[in-house]
């Protein structure tokens, strides 16, 4: 199921996009700035001819393929980069979609190190006598990209076993370490609620969505209330299905129970949520199990304070007072610090399975661990995670930094040129901490997104021998990472087909697979 949810993050629906790559450079401002390399005829006659059946002409396809110098443990050495055995308009500036992600990912990696974790940190303001603390409780958000509603349940019981059983006073929010990154969750592609959509938050909750959970008739299961205990979560008759909401949101109303005599089995566009309300239009079918969806709140400061007041109150029956976003002034050590789960876990979620509102968090930690002046920055913002991403690349990098408005690939204004990207995972391939970051990728055929290889070819020679970032919008199809051939030699690989409708569209994606299947067959 877990692999279920995280891919709702990072899934993204079909729209119309307005910028299309064309070949007219007069009419694409991506365009007119490319150059381009070597002959089209560098490519091999088998992915040309898929290109053929996919209707694509040589300047919507490009590609990278690099070898690199042995396998893929003990490369710490490597100095040089041999020449690429494909190399198709590589220096044409593409929309790289999810496969961005790997900027995000690697930059964080190099910078911050595998064992990096985020700290929430937890000051009362006030005093604390007889286990009623007498003031306001303040958590402090630094960007934990994964606080899931248990690992907020677990962080304010340990509140409680440090002694604050009671609370007469607020509870504060201070998401002051992430300033100016809210934005419309409808803007992309008018599909709010979608998981993917979420917008990022320093103290981001459930990864800014709540999960609905809807088990019919003839189905138990045992799961955790909204106090903390075991108990079966089963419908009340053979006539319904059971719904909870996670996390137990106060000053919010659900339905418990919805009819399972429909004749299908619920669907996402059947709820409609709100600041205060889930509405579910209709029923389930009594034999479809259980279902898990993850619909997106409009606002993540309202899911944070809604989420922790609902918690809390589980643990705090007598708790009256506040929940509220402010910003506090620290004081000092930290009477409680919650530490995330370290970076190599991080980054594995978000590449296995393109975590869009993730990667968004993860990227815009980087300013506050280390600045772009080696200083660290009091807050992150936008303007200051696209400024330290471009000065490391130009720094470590020879090739022109990608341009990026969100750090996820979840955006038409993005691009970076194949050859960029690929030289960005040679040096990956340098580093110590290459093998992390290799295993955060997903394996072809055998996990995260690109499971579905074996699906449309059981035979691929690349299953189980390439480690690929993939990346997908309407006009966009991309895959990027390593393949190793027949005689165990790794190659960096880099395929990104911008045109109309190739996002969803078998043809285009057999034109990557057959890419994959030639280097892998070398």
């Amino acid at each position: 199921m877990y692999r279920w949810l995280m891919a709702a993050f990072g899934a993204v629906a079909t729209t119309t996009w307005a910028n299309k790559p064309s070949s007219n450079a007069a009419d694409d401002p991506i365009a007119a700035t490319a150059t381009y390399d070597l002959p089209a005829a560098t490519l091999p006659q088998s992915i040309r001819e898929k290109m053929a059946v996919a209707g694509l002409s040589d300047d919507e396809v490009s590609f990278w393929v690099e070898p690199l110098d042995g396998g893929l443990s003990n490369a710490a050495n490597a100095t040089t980069r041999l020449e690429p055995i494909i190399r198709h308009r590589a220096d044409k500036l593409r929309t790289p979609a999810s496969t961005q992600k790997l900027i995000t990912t690697f930059i964080a990696l190099h910078t911050l190190g595998e064992n990096h974790r985020w700290i929430t940190r937890i000051h009362p303001k006030g005093v604390i006598m007889n286990g009623t603390l007498y003031g306001d409780l303040v958590i402090q958000g630094f960007g934990d990209p994964a606080m899931t509603h248990d690992r907020l349940r677990a962080m304010l019981r340990q509140v409680e076993a440090r002694g604050i059983r009671h609370i007469q006073g607020d509870i504060i929010i201070d998401n002051s370490a992430f300033q100016d990154v809210k934005f419309n969750v409808n803007a992309f592609d008018g599909q709010g609620m979608r998981a993917y959509n979420a917008a990022p938050n320093a103290f981001l909750v459930n990864f800014g969505t709540v999960e609905i959970d809807v088990l019919p008739s003839g189905h138990d299961e045992i799961v955790q209330t909204s106090t903390g205990q075991a108990t079966k979560f089963v419908p009340s008759d053979h006539q319904s299905a059971a719904l909870q909401v996670l996390p137990p949101l106060a000053d919010f109303s659900a339905p418990s129970q919805i009819s399972a005599n429909d004749t299908r089995c619920l669907s996402e566009n059947k709820f409609h949520l709100s600041d205060e309300k889930l509405t579910v239009f209709g029923g389930t079918r009594a034999d479809c199990g259980r279902q898990s969806y993850w619909l997106t709140f409009s606002d993540a400061d309202k899911l944070a304070i809604k989420a922790v007041k609902g918690i809390w109150q589980s643990i705090d029956e007598r708790f009256t007072g506040r929940v509220r976003i402010d910003d506090v002034v620290s004081p000092g050590i930290a009477w409680l610090i919650y530490p995330s789960k370290p970076l190599s876990e991080q980054i594995y979620l978000i590449n296995q399975y393109s975590n869009n509102v993730m990667t968004e968090q993860v990227a815009l930690s980087l300013p506050l661990s280390m600045g772009v002046a080696g200083v660290h920055d009091p807050a992150s913002n936008y303007p200051s995670v696209l400024n330290f991403i471009s000065k490391w690349w130009q720094t470590h990098l020879s090739s022109q930094p990608p341009m990026m408005s969100r750090a996820s690939g979840l955006c038409r204004d993005c691009a970076i040129t194949p050859a960029a990207m690929a030289e960005l995972l040679a040096f990956a391939y340098q580093q110590p901490n290459f093998e992390v970051f290799k295993a955060s990728l997903p394996i072809a055929g055998q996990s995260g997104t690109m499971m579905s290889l074996s699906e449309r070819d059981p035979e691929h020679p690349a299953i189980g021998r390439a480690h690929i970032k993939t990346g997908t919008l309407n006009n966009v199809k991309s895959l990027a990472g390593y393949v190793m051939d027949t005689q165990g030699r790794w190659y960096v690989f880099v395929g990104m087909i911008n045109a109309p409708g190739v996002g969803y569209s078998d043809h285009a994606t057999a034109v990557l697979d057959e890419a994959l299947s030639y280097v892998a067959k070398l």
